[in-house]
């Protein structure tokens, strides 16, 4: 989910969107977080605790992006895609974080698989 802003209330849109509307009473989900603040507030607590039956959390430990997955992925994409280039629109932003995600996608050997699934596209938000 693209967000203007990283609050608590993007956060929340964003496990509304994950729990009710993706998964719906289909699965039970499972999050791996780190402890940024937003994942922390009173209503994300509540939340978190009004699902329970529905919504797991398992928490990273603190201070540790080495053990977050999705760590590797940001830094491959600005390695491979967004590092030092000029986007001259959005779209080319988006195109080109889109390619990257396909073309690791591709590498049948390679540890990391992304689901891409945008929301709203980035244009939008911009």
């Amino acid at each position: 989910m693209i967000a203007e802003k990283k609050r608590s209330s993007e956060f929340l849109d964003f496990l509304r969107w994950l729990v009710e509307d993706i998964y719906g009473d289909r699965e039970h989900v499972y999050l791996f977080l780190d402890n940024c603040s937003i994942h922390h507030t009173k209503a994300v607590r509540e939340y978190i605790e009004n699902h329970r039956d529905r919504l797991t959390m398992i928490w990273n430990a603190t201070y540790a992006p080495n053990l977050t997955l999705i760590e590797r992925f940001w830094g491959h994409l600005k390695r491979s895609a967004i590092h030092n280039y000029y986007f001259e629109t959005v779209e080319n932003l988006e195109k080109a974080i889109i390619k990257a995600v396909e073309t690791l996608n591709r590498r049948k050997n390679h540890p990391l698989r992304l689901h891409l699934q945008t929301v709203q596209n980035l244009l939008k938000v911009a």
